[in-house]
């Protein structure tokens, strides 16, 4: 009897490579001519240095024995081979295919998949979408909710193999340690006292400044404006010959108090909103904040934002940090996080994102966040107030997911916190380690990262709606749920039976009940903190526009500290502020109201004490003085009726004019361009002598003429 065979050709014409698959009939087998093969789609896996090369074969061996034999051209190259094939492979892996879009794309996949992803080279391991994301998601309208912490599978970041190194090395033969019933969780006793901790819990006042003042203390504002001041001086050695109309040349050292002011009336453009920073100088009386200028001019505040600065440029020789222009901020604003208060005992991670389209190497994209393009930061929060505790910017290093996870749990390991995180870190391995490192887990779970092999081969409506498939080791236990999706959850600290609650249906005016495991229940209620964060600081945004990201990611730190130290006088507090603008606008008060007297009283005080209280008009000309930029607010001492007192001078003679002259505030409100030499001593007000003058002290509304 003649021995079919059958050609299957599994690489390009140009390899040159078959592999000729032998069928041999069975004993019992009687009709040779309906042997049958069964030919799957193969896959090729390989490393980018090309050490690996995989196939998948797939063949019906419990009915015909094969046999593979391998022929290979002898003028083959074997490395221009690999490197052809990995590339092609690469290119068809990151096309999405209609399946992968379904959720059941991991029927298809490789169970050795694993084993390949850990030897992905660097360059390799960029994601920017994974299909097991949307079976693990979307649990139900609820569990969609969380997808600000969920929902980040779509990160376009390089991710080495050890960051993919949490999906668990289990090879599919362990199946038998897991069981399907008797699971008893381990669940580690909480042991920790919640709550402000060291100064915040010693601070009894109602002061919402004295609680933001925890985080960016007069120790941070002074290294602040050490590095603002030391940057500036650098700034005009390198520019001596600066234009003469630039806003350089107005700089003057800025001090702790200034900077108090300049940052309170940077908080209160997060809830004055205006299209340009300028407006909010702005004197028509349509738009007009009268605010501002009352505080600091804005040339001042212009020329303060220039020169913000964090850290010192020339110090940074080897320029292998890439955070080093916030990390002095970064460090100490993260250290008083975790040093000022204790979470709850149910925490969560998630990932944060900061605005920024510019072209950091550590710029990330997420089509299903609210912010697509931005600096990432992976964020560990109280699950029931948004507490940020820590964050650890992502900024493009080559770290494993549980090594990231450990280090943001920092000091609350061993204290029986529960965390729940979502498939984008979760593993069984790694869950197994959190246990022994007395930390509870419960969260979603990717294909291949551990579970047992039925329930890694489930996909979508293999298992009725609202059933569950469980499985269990020693410390973990795996369930498969069907809703929507099939969801597949890990945890080592939730029963395996199922909760009633109710959800809103569409279709139905009440709610509806229905069964969910428990894990998934809970899931549902702890896995928004980071969202909580999130939330809140996008309520009263005070990020500027600029060109540089570090100014902007300060300011995104800021927010969070905002944050924070509400969640601190609240707790300390429970009758004071109820919303977070009220305590926004109290500390806005609280930083800027020196500023404004300093920039009323305390200058009129000051030019009375340099003129003399006793000029006359016939000694005009022997009286000069600096004017104060012209305010364009009037005082309101200007209708007191004493005319004694609000005299005109002369302006001071400056180096570059001998007879300055300003524009008069009557004629310009009137739309009139015209100069004076002469300005009101009182009121720090340019004014023509006569008419303007006369009018400005007399009428409310001066700007009508006649």
């Amino acid at each position: 009897m003649k021995v079919p065979w059958s050609v299957i050709h599994m690489f390009p014409t140009d390899v040159q490579q078959l592999v000729l698959v032998k069928e041999a009939p069975g004993e019992d087998q009687q009709d040779p001519e309906h042997l049958h093969i069964k030919e799957d789609q193969e896959e090729l896996w390989t490393s980018l240095e090309g050490d690996h090369l995989h196939l998948k074969e797939e063949t019906d061996a419990a009915r015909f024995p094969v046999t593979v034999v391998s022929i290979k051209s002898e003028d083959d190259e074997e490395k221009p081979l690999i490197s052809q094939l990995h590339q092609q492979q690469i290119e068809d892996r990151d096309v999405p295919t209609s399946s992968s879009a379904g959720g059941g794309a991991g029927t298809s996949r490789n169970q050795d998949l694993n084993h390949h992803e850990q030897t992905l080279g660097p360059s390799e391991a960029e994601v920017s979408g994974d299909d097991e994301e949307d079976d693990d998601m979307g649990v139900d309208s609820e569990l969609s909710h969380a997808g600000s912490e969920t929902g980040d599978d779509d990160w376009n970041e390089r991710r080495s193999s050890e960051s993919d190194g949490c999906a668990s090395s289990r090879s599919p033969g362990q199946d038998l340690d897991w069981n399907e019933a008797g699971w008893q969780p381990n669940k580690i006793p909480f042991t920790a006292t919640s709550g402000p901790r060291n100064a915040a819990a010693d601070l009894d006042c109602d002061v919402p400044a004295k609680f933001l003042e925890l985080f960016l203390t007069d120790e941070l504002l002074d290294h602040i404006v050490h590095q603002t001041n030391l940057y500036a001086s650098q700034y005009f050695q390198a520019h001596p010959d600066l234009p003469h109309h630039s806003r350089g040349n107005a700089w003057k050292p800025v001090s702790v108090s200034e900077l108090k002011t300049f940052f309170g009336l940077t908080f209160l453009t997060g809830y004055v909103k205006k299209p340009s920073t300028e407006m909010y100088w702005s004197v028509d009386e349509v738009d007009a904040t009268p605010y501002f200028n009352r505080t600091m001019s804005r040339n001042r505040f212009e020329i303060i934002w220039k020169f913000l600065h964090y850290n010192d440029n020339n110090a940074n020789l080897d320029g292998m940090d890439k955070m080093y222009k916030v990390r002095p901020v970064l460090d100490y604003i993260v250290g008083r996080f975790r040093q000022m208060y204790q979470p709850d005992k149910n925490i969560c991670i998630g990932e944060g994102m900061m605005l920024w389209r510019g072209c950091p190497s550590f710029r990330v994209y997420s089509s299903q966040k609210p912010v697509e393009y931005g600096i990432k930061s992976y964020i560990l929060c109280d699950s029931a107030t948004g507490y940020c505790f820590n964050m650890r910017p992502y900024f493009g290093e080559d770290s494993s997911l549980p090594d990231t996870v450990f280090s943001l749990l920092d000091r609350l390991s061993g204290h029986g916190y529960t965390l729940y995180m979502d498939n984008f870190y979760n593993s069984v391995a790694l869950c197994e380690r959190l246990l022994e490192a007395q930390t509870n887990v419960c969260g979603t779970l990717r294909w291949n990262r551990g579970e047992p092999q039925v329930i890694r081969d489930l996909v979508k409506n293999d298992i009725g709606t609202g059933d569950k498939v469980v499985r269990h080791n020693d410390k973990v236990m795996v369930v498969a749920w069907q809703d929507k999706r099939l969801v597949k959850m890990v945890t080592t600290c939730h029963q395996d039976g199922m909760q009633k609650v109710d959800v809103w249906q569409k279709g139905h005016k009440d709610k509806v009940a229905q069964f969910k495991p428990e894990c998934v229940v809970a899931y549902n209620s702890h896995m928004n903190g980071v969202a909580k964060l999130d939330q809140n600081i996008s309520y009263y945004p005070f990020i500027r526009r600029s060109l540089n990201w570090s100014k902007k990611f300060v300011a995104y730190l800021f927010q969070m500290c905002m944050f924070n130290a509400y969640i601190l006088y609240r707790a300390r507090n429970p009758g004071g502020c109820n919303t977070l603008l009220k305590f926004i606008r109290s500390v806005v008060k609280s930083w800027t109201l020196k500023g404004h007297e300093r920039k009323g009283s305390e200058v009129r005080e000051q030019v009375e004490e340099e003129e003399g209280a006793g000029v006359e008009d016939g000694d005009l000309k022997d009286v000069r003085h600096t004017p104060r930029a012209p305010y364009n607010t009037d005082p309101e001492s200007r209708l007191d009726g004493d005319l004694g007192r609000h005299k005109l001078c002369y302006l001071k003679p400056t180096s570059k004019k001998l007879k300055p002259t300003k524009r008069c505030r009557v004629c310009i409100r009137r739309g009139t361009r015209r100069e004076t030499k002469m300005m009101c001593r009182a009121c720090c007000v340019p004014l023509h002598a006569g008419q303007c003058y006369i009018d400005y002290h007399t009428k409310e509304k001066y700007s009508v003429q006649g």
